[in-house]
């Protein structure tokens, strides 16, 4: 097969056509130092402009598509948009209640303070900034409103929101609804732009709902106020046949069929640690009957900084061992990497990827996570 370009080669396996090799994906690597030493800069330079530092790193690693970039701002910076609950000491589930009362009553209401032509810009300037800047980079949006409106934890701590969600989830609901009503409107905006800028049909998105035991909070208070909150905003999206990828941290398993019902068409992320296992997952269908897309993250908690080249090729190869030789598989990381990383066990990623041919298997194929065969854990 000839080579294709990185639209193309995102495009097909989108589609589930045949690609030259499987497509990459960037964005989501941490710590200053190591992404100045992938892109051959020394740490001024990096400092001088991290922007510019984490596209040249991505550029070297010669990714297909990116997330919006973490861009680390410092070279100590470990990680962005942590929550630390001693922040919120004093906060009472009553404010949780408080914030739901001042939000109208009806769409209507709601949409009169919505400002479309504002969040037409927000997005027009960062495709605009990704074709200019990236160097041929696909974008891979993941708007996170897109995927729901779950953390108010990141607003009140997480004791306050467990138990609000107890206390008062009709309260919890009626913002979940009222936040959804204004990103609808968002995702007819993002329809009208995938179409106009011809983008990749593909979307990242999906809030954070389990934690290593599973999820935060029950499933049932989910089917009943979020789940139906988060169709409400994709629908445009899934309807305008954007394939939208639902990023899976901890014990996701007991929500995997309600991502797909509510039109969810592939996963991100994975904590093989937990018993996640890819080659279930792989048996999943979308509620149109498609087969998943997997965006099969390399592991942040072990393999990536901790194990060696071996480790981080035995990896690859079960990922596309269990993707029957790589369909709908996109290489990306499971979350942010750390500043533990070793740069060239992502250079090695990257690379060894591309060397494997679309369709075959390992001799013998590779149907359990190898760290833990090799690692016991």
């Amino acid at each position: 097969m000839v080579e294709l370009t990185k639209k193309e080669r995102l495009m097909r396996q989108v589609r589930g056509l045949e690609v030259d090799r499987v497509p990459t994906i960037g964005g989501w690597i941490g710590g200053g130092r190591v992404l100045a030493r992938i892109a051959g800069m020394d740490e001024r330079e990096y400092l001088a402009d991290p922007e510019r530092a984490v596209i040249a790193a991505h550029q070297a690693l010669d990714v297909d598509g990116m997330v919006q970039p973490v861009i680390p701002l410092g070279l100590d910076q470990i990680r962005t948009g942590l929550v630390q609950e001693e922040s919120f000491r004093g906060v009472e589930p009553e404010e949780v209640l408080e914030l739901a009362e001042m939000y109208p009553d009806s769409e209507k209401e709601i949409l009169a303070t919505f400002d479309a032509v504002a969040a037409e810009e927000r997005y027009r300037d960062y495709f605009e900034r990704a074709f200019q800047n990236w160097g041929g980079i696909q974008p891979v949006p993941n708007f996170w409103e897109m995927g729901g409106h779950f953390p108010l934890y990141t607003e009140v701590g997480y004791t306050a929101f467990w138990t609000a969600c107890a206390l008062y989830p009709e309260a919890v609901g009626k913002i979940y609804w009222a936040r959804a009503v204004q990103s609808r409107e968002r995702a007819k905006i993002l329809v009208k732009l995938y179409r106009e800028y011809d983008l990749v049909p593909i979307m990242f998105c999906g809030e954070d709902l389990c934690n290593n035991s599973g999820p935060m909070v029950s499933p049932t208070f989910l089917r009943r106020y979020y789940f139906p909150t988060v169709r409400m905003i994709v629908e445009p999206l899934v309807d305008a046949g954007v394939r939208l990828v639902h990023h899976c941290d901890g014990d996701v398993r007991p929500l995997l069929s309600d991502f797909i019902e509510i039109g969810f068409s592939g996963l991100q992320g994975f904590q093989y640690e937990l018993g996640i296992d890819l080659c279930e997952l792989r048996g999943l269908r979308s509620r149109m009957g498609e087969e998943l897309l997997l965006f099969t993250g390399l592991s942040v908690s072990r393999t990536l900084p901790f194990g060696t080249l071996e480790d981080v090729r035995e990896e690859i190869d079960y990922f596309l061992d269990c993707t029957d030789g790589g369909r709908g598989m996109f290489l990306f990381t499971s979350n942010v990497t750390g500043v533990e990383t070793p740069p060239e066990n992502l250079v090695e990623a990257y690379r060894y990827v591309r060397t494997r041919k679309p369709g075959v298997l390992g001799n013998p194929p590779r149907r359990e996570w190898p760290w833990r065969v090799k690692h016991g854990e």
